[in-house]
């Protein structure tokens, strides 16, 4: 009876997990052939930048110390830009399946990838994280920020992390806040809170 169990729920897990492949192959690219080549060549012209270099169109930037940092929006277009930029070197290039997947990765949620200062070598525990727009707020479906910084600069801590939210509800055109709240120093109980606004049609 047991085993009968097992192989029904296996089953059951192998439908449902199909059906999403499925849904998710038959999402259309969420850009056009002409932005697609636009996104490859900015990759390659820029392929010597820095990740801040390359990614400056797409970073809302609040300064740099304690109780700052920046935010950038991964869109479908700078994904497969920063894989463009990646294959560079090696002489290999984008084909349309592996266009297709970079695009289409967590298409249905607004990731930021964020950087945030502190003082203390675990701040970064503290952070929690939300987004607004309109007089909505959403919390994240997922977030990751390192448990221990590393250093920076003047002995400033620093420490890079992720976080996306659910798109469904949000408007293309919406302006977007993205709210980090956080101890930048870990002794001391005040809280650095950073805005980082993000008008989405600005942004390829």
């Amino acid at each position: 009876m047991k085993v009968m169990m097992h192989l029904l729920l296996m089953a059951i897990l192998l439908f449902f997990s199909s059906c999403r492949k499925a849904v998710k192959e038959e999402t259309p690219i969420p850009l056009t052939e002409e932005e697609i080549k636009e996104s490859v060549e900015y990759g390659v012209k820029n392929a010597s930048l820095s990740f801040t270099e390359f990614t400056a169109g797409w970073t809302v930037n609040l300064g740099y110390g304690k109780g700052k940092g920046s935010a950038t929006l991964i869109t479908p277009f700078l994904r497969i830009a920063l894989l463009s930029k990646q294959l560079f070197p090696s002489g290999e290039k984008l084909d349309a399946h592996m266009i297709d997947k970079v695009a289409k990765e967590d298409i249905e949620f607004l990731n930021f990838e964020v950087m945030l200062y502190g003082e203390s070598t675990e701040f970064a525990r503290t952070a929690k994280f939300l987004l607004r727009y309109d007089s909505k707020q959403v919390h994240p479906s997922y977030f990751f920020m390192p448990p221990y910084s590393e250093i920076a600069r003047d002995y400033t801590q620093r420490a890079k992390g992720r976080v996306k939210f659910k798109k469904e509800g949000i408007p293309e055109d919406a302006v977007v806040t993205l709210v980090a709240s956080f101890q930048a120093d870990g002794e001391a109980e005040e809280i650095s809170v950073c805005e980082f606004i993000f008008d989405l049609p600005e942004y390829k």
